[in-house]
C-alpha cells in the first residue's frame, strides 16, 4: 500500500461537498458526519506550521481544543470567534458514525453544515 501525505484542503473542499449534497438528499447522518471531517480538515490547514501542532489524528472537540491555544495571530479572530462559540459543532463526534439515523436533525446537521462552511472560510478554503 503506497502511503500518502494528506491533502488536508483538498479533503475539507470534498467533504463539504458532498455533504451539502447528502443534506439536500435527506441523509442527515451522513452530511451531518462529512461536516464535521471538513471542519476538522480545514482546522488542520489552519494549524499547519505551528509549534507542536501534530494534529494528524487528532478529532473534535480535542482539535478544537487544540487550535484555540494555537491560533493566536491576528488574521486567526475570525476563527477564534467561530471556536469559542458555545455551539461550534455542537454535538459532533467521530464516533457519530455509529449512531442510528434518529439521533441526527436537520436542525443541527445545518448548523454542521454553516459551522464547516465558515471553517473553510477562516482556513482560506472556501468563497
Amino acid at each position: 500500500m503506497i502511503e500518502r501525505a494528506p491533502d488536508y484542503p483538498a479533503a475539507a473542499r470534498r467533504c463539504f461537498a458532498d455533504g451539502t449534497m447528502l443534506l439536500d438528499q435527506g441523509r442527515l447522518a451522513n452530511a451531518s458526519h462529512l461536516f464535521g471531517l471538513g471542519a476538522e480538515c480545514a482546522l488542520k490547514v489552519l494549524l499547519d506550521g505551528h509549534p507542536g501542532a501534530d494534529v494528524k489524528l487528532a478529532h473534535l472537540p480535542e482539535l478544537r481544543d487544540h487550535a484555540l491555544k494555537s491560533l493566536r495571530r491576528r488574521q486567526d479572530g475570525a476563527v477564534q470567534q467561530l471556536l469559542n462559540s458555545s455551539t461550534y459543532m455542537n454535538g459532533w463526534r467521530i464516533d457519530s458514525r455509529y449512531w442510528p439515523d434518529a439521533a441526527f436533525s436537520d436542525e443541527r446537521c445545518k448548523l454542521h453544515q454553516n459551522h464547516c462552511r465558515r471553517t473553510l472560510m477562516a482556513a482560506g478554503l472556501g468563497s
